[in-house]
């Protein structure tokens, strides 16, 4: 993945590859493409909104394979769930226990980095609903999208320097 300097120079189109990569388990710098394009001119609300989305469709690749392999999925992709529930086993228990009782709105959660992945992996394999799913994860997302892009003007706008 190049770095979050050329990210920036694509644009908006390189900051939602780059945050529908970090959605999904890799990670990737978005929240630096966002400040770095918010800090260098581009208007908040059309960066906030690319990053949400792209972040809310790498997990929902994320979401699609637990759904799969709850199912009864297999095959490499399955093989590699299976290994990540069984590496994650008491952290996916946990995150399984929250979304039982609390429901979905624990998926405003899923930003945050190593849990949220384990979150959004756990509604799959639970089957919460496509619509909840979407709405509380672009909250989520979009809030802490929404905080560093607002941090960044800011930043841009008192003269700090990155």
């Amino acid at each position: 993945m190049p770095d979050a300097s050329t990210l920036a120079d694509w644009g908006l189109p390189g900051l939602f590859l780059v945050a529908m990569v970090a959605g999904s388990v890799l990670p990737a710098p978005s929240e630096a493409v966002l400040a770095a394009l918010v800090y260098g001119g581009v208007p908040p609300v059309p960066a906030v909104a690319v990053a949400t989305v792209g972040n809310v469709l790498g997990a929902l690749t994320l979401y699609v394979l637990g759904r799969w392999v709850a199912r009864g999925g297999g095959g490499p992709v399955g093989r590699w769930v299976q290994r990540r529930r069984e590496r994650e086993g008491p952290r996916l228990a946990r995150a399984q226990e929250r979304l039982a009782t609390w429901g979905a709105p624990v998926l405003a959660l899923a930003w945050v980095p190593v849990v949220g992945d384990v979150f959004v992996l756990a509604a799959g394999l639970v089957g919460v609903r496509w619509a909840p799913f979407v709405g509380f994860v672009t909250v989520g997302k979009g809030l802490r999208y929404l905080f560093v892009a607002l941090s960044a003007l800011a930043a841009s706008t008192t003269g700090i320097s990155p």
